[in-house]
């Protein structure tokens, strides 16, 4: 039997792979439309923030709304992050689109974020 660390991590990289297709696809539209890679970033995040919440929630089963803002503290420091490392991959002559998929893998990191500080269990759960 797989331990239920490993099935919520296995669903988390199944959930994170639909909301990077979705948010990288938005991205990339941007992109070929000539909007700036830091604001193409920033929309492409925003937008997929609420669709991001409902499949992770669904992972860590709790859909509870009060999680929410700590959800977006986690995504709010990753934007930066992503943001911070678009632009050192661009200085170091990669175009956006490449760039963007090369910073992706650290996205990875919000499972740990999203374990630990949003989806944590409350005491009331674990008693």
């Amino acid at each position: 039997m797989v331990p239920a660390v490993d099935r919520r991590f296995i669903g988390f990289l199944l959930a994170g792979g639909i909301n990077t297709l979705f948010g990288y696809s938005i991205y990339s539209a941007q992109i070929l439309m000539g909007i700036a890679p830091s604001v193409a970033v920033t929309v492409s995040t925003i937008a997929g923030v609420l669709f991001n919440f409902l499949t992770t929630s669904a992972v860590f089963c709790s859909r509870d709304l009060r999680r929410l803002p700590r959800f977006l503290i986690v995504y709010g420091c990753m934007l930066s992050l992503n943001i911070l490392l678009l632009e050192i991959a661009m200085r170091a002559g990669l175009g956006p689109l490449l760039a963007q998929a090369i910073v992706l893998p650290i996205f990875t990191l919000t499972f740990l974020a999203m374990r630990r500080f949003v989806f944590a269990a409350s005491p009331e759960q674990t008693s």
